[in-house]
């Protein structure tokens, strides 16, 4: 976390998690948590980096590793792209924007290492440049009902559409899925910071961990470390969130992926989940039939975040894969732990329906 926008949160009341790398709210967590589901907040954009990919064969070298055709981005859209092991598993899930210096493609810092090298291994002799985000650029988000009006007044023009993009005064905005309007704003520390300042007096600011929640209401999936090479882009999603397409070219994995939308069925998807649990559950838990706990593995975690803390338990919201004939039932637990039964929520997209 950079250290010029980690000190200025604090001086605003920022309490930092035990890794000091996220803020965990702002001094009033339980007003912070209403707020999130129903006010107009601003939130520090933690644990999120990009890799920078430049040079004159950047576009093609792209096309040749993603999921989705790098085509149909430009300087005003931007797309999620997964990027596949040859056995069609994701290793990273991208959010790309295009720049006039090249595309960013946004992914968990956790991530940036492995995906930054093994990307390198590919580049052999096209004219391609990766590079890690300069530490000195950051995230903040905006969302509820004022925040496009709020934004307004700070940009002459603002993205209007799910997906979109703008640049301005050194800020790059990007309007993302989401119940409520929600924009991400990257730029150098100085910029945000002013922007912050400025929001700060009308939005409820809101601990890091609210962004991952608003993903998650979203239905919009994230690959960590423990999930990598666990999921089939479709299981995620994403042939129904735009996130794979399967008229462009070759790319690592894209026989097998191909071959499960053409002439496959299916047998996991994603969903949103809700339950009370002792702890949170990490990213790739697994999960089991709630008569079997101990059984056969029938999905596994994606994300969770809590909704309100309470004695014992805590009220989760997570992302889940599972199977779809225990999704349709709901018979779906933690593994070993029969007390975290899932209830399925709507997704706030169309949904291949069982049996697809």
């Amino acid at each position: 976390m950079n250290n010029q926008w980690k000190q200025y949160l604090q001086s605003q009341g920022a309490i930092l998690t035990h890794d000091e790398d996220s803020i965990e709210h702002f001094g009033q967590p339980e007003n912070e948590q209403a707020a999130v589901a129903d006010g107009n907040i601003i939130i520090p954009i933690t644990k999120t980096t990009f890799i920078h990919v430049a040079g004159d064969d950047a576009k093609s070298f792209l096309q040749g590793q993603l999921t989705n055709d790098i085509g149909l981005i430009d300087q005003q859209r931007s797309q999620l792209s997964g990027y596949c092991n040859p056995k069609g598993r994701l290793l990273a899930l991208f959010r790309i924007t295009q720049h006039p210096d090249g595309y960013r493609l946004h992914l968990p810092q956790c991530l940036l290492d492995r995906t930054l090298s093994r990307l390198k291994m590919f580049v052999l002799m096209a004219k391609v440049t990766l590079e890690a985000a300069p530490a000195e650029i950051i995230r903040m988000g905006v969302a509820g009902d004022r925040a496009q009006q709020a934004l307004r007044s700070h940009f002459e023009s603002l993205p209007d559409d799910e997906n979109s993009v703008c640049e301005e005064n050194d800020l790059t905005v990007i309007r993302l899925p989401s119940v409520h309007p929600r924009f991400e704003i990257i730029g150098d520390a100085t910029a945000v910071q002013a922007l912050w300042h400025t929001l700060s007096s009308s939005f409820t600011p809101v601990g890091s961990g609210a962004w991952q929640l608003l993903d998650i209401d979203a239905g919009q999936p994230r690959v960590v470390a423990e999930t990598m090479e666990m999921f089939i882009p479709q299981m995620l999603n994403l042939d129904v969130i735009d996130g794979v397409n399967f008229k462009k070219g070759c790319y690592p994995g894209q026989e097998v992926v191909a071959r499960l939308h053409y002439r496959g069925k299916l047998k996991r998807h994603m969903h949103i989940v809700q339950f009370d649990a002792d702890d949170c559950p990490p990213p790739g838990a697994p999960l089991c039939a709630t008569d079997d706990p101990d059984g056969q593995t029938i999905g596994n975690m994606v994300l969770a975040h809590p909704l309100s803390r309470t004695t014992p338990t805590t009220v989760y919201r997570a992302l889940c894969v599972i199977a779809n004939e225990f999704a349709i039932d709901n018979g779906v637990c933690l593994q070993g732990d029969t007390k975290t039964t899932f209830k399925l929520h709507d997704l706030p997209y169309t949904f291949p329906s069982a049996g697809e």
